[in-house]
């Protein structure tokens, strides 16, 4: 048993170095990762942009009742 017990303590034991590199790792996929946020972002505020350009026409086809209306006033001339 007391060999057993050796072996577990022998195995944990970890040098600075290995904490080092499982440090720069956790910090380089952090880093990734706020980057990919920061795109992100950006797409959405695009999106977004859009989407408030476009609104009046996507209002105007919400529901096919709207639809509707909207061409019949079209065609009446009211549009």
């Amino acid at each position: 048993m007391a060999a057993d017990i050796s072996e577990i303590t022998d195995s944990n034991q970890t040098t600075l170095e290995d904490i080092e590199a499982q440090l720069e790792h956790v910090l380089t996929d952090l880093h990734e990762a706020l980057q990919m946020l920061g795109t992100q972002g950006i797409l959405l505020a695009k999106h977004d942009a859009l989407l408030e350009e476009f609104r009046p026409m996507l209002d105007q086809f919400r529901s096919p009742v709207a639809y509707m209306s909207a061409r019949r006033a079209r065609r009446n001339g009211n549009g």
